[in-house]
């Protein structure tokens, strides 16, 4: 019943004379949406679920996109002004069937998006967190809390308190579950306005690790992404699980980066954000088209 009256709800505020009345409210603002996994249409579900949308779902999303928002690099989201609200498109994780069946959705329509990638997870790499989920589609919030609060979000440390605990793991994933290659990765930069940004070394909680833990890190992944992929690698970063701290602000800037993005928030005017502490509409697997466009036209918070 919950589910249908949200339904309705949606697709009510997301109506022609709704929008026309609330589309004022983003005009001049900005919205930066954060994808992960995209599922290609004749795969099943793996991993945890609800980081995962489908390559359909995930066209939709983009079609309706376009009609409602300029839909703008990243690394140009506070550059010029026509009036019109401005939206960028991230994807985490460097997931492959992101990174393949995502970034040829978005080839298709001709639109922008960044790629954040953790380079010390790449090459078939499968997340803790998808390992723990895999066969129950959700991560218990017990095992979540203690992966990334205590044991930092750390894979290797994450995946021997697992052995130890007795929990059950799989890295039995499907190629889209996985992360890109190199070679992957490389090849959706070939697309025009495909980039690709920081998302740490190998994805641990910054907000756990102390200053010269956190620069050494940032140096590090924007040096390799600079390196191997030129003039493709942006200046931004985007916080593993979307956890920051003043220490994470401090490290970045140290490092060279230009912004940082969390996962939380929405609709912003550039002038009442920090730079490094950037707000991100998390976009989960059950986000329907009339869900993302009542928040784009700022019905929804």
């Amino acid at each position: 019943m919950r589910g249908l009256i949200k339904t309705q709800f949606e697709r009510a505020s997301s109506s022609s004379p709704v929008r026309r009345i609330m589309r004022r409210r983003v005009i001049g603002k900005r919205l930066i949406l954060a994808y992960h996994g995209v599922i290609p249409h004749t795969a099943s579900g793996a991993g945890e679920r609800g980081l995962f949308i489908g390559e359909r779902d995930f066209a939709d999303h983009l079609d309706m996109l376009s009609t409602l928002a300029e839909v703008v690099p990243l690394a140009a989201l506070d550059t010029g002004d026509n009036g019109r609200p401005r939206v960028a498109i991230t994807l985490d994780d460097a997931y492959s069937g992101a990174v393949n069946e995502g970034v040829r959705e978005l080839a298709k329509r001709s639109l922008p998006a960044t790629i954040f990638a953790a380079p010390g997870r790449l090459n078939g790499h499968v997340f803790w967190w998808d390992a723990l989920a895999d066969g129950k589609g959700k991560l218990d919030n017990a095992v979540r809390n203690h992966a990334l609060h205590v044991l930092k979000g750390a894979d290797e440390e994450v995946r021997a308190w697992a052995r130890e605990s007795g929990l059950p793991t799989s890295d039995a994933l499907p190629p889209y579950a996985r992360s890109a290659s190199v070679g992957e990765l490389a090849a959706a930069l070939e697309y025009p306005g495909i980039t690709v940004g920081s998302h740490s070394w190998s994805h641990r909680n910054l907000a756990c690790l102390e200053l010269a833990d956190i620069i050494r890190d940032a140096r590090r992944s924007r040096a390799w992404l600079h390196a191997q992929f030129g003039d493709k690698a942006i200046d931004w970063f985007a916080y593993p699980y979307g956890l920051r701290s003043g220490a994470a602000f401090r490290a970045l800037a140290d490092a060279s980066y230009v912004g940082a993005l969390r996962i939380g928030g929405g609709w912003h005017r550039t002038s009442d954000v920090q730079a490094f502490d950037r707000p991100r509409l998390n976009v989960p697997a059950n986000m329907s088209v009339a869900g993302l466009r009542a928040r784009l036209v700022g019905v929804l918070a």
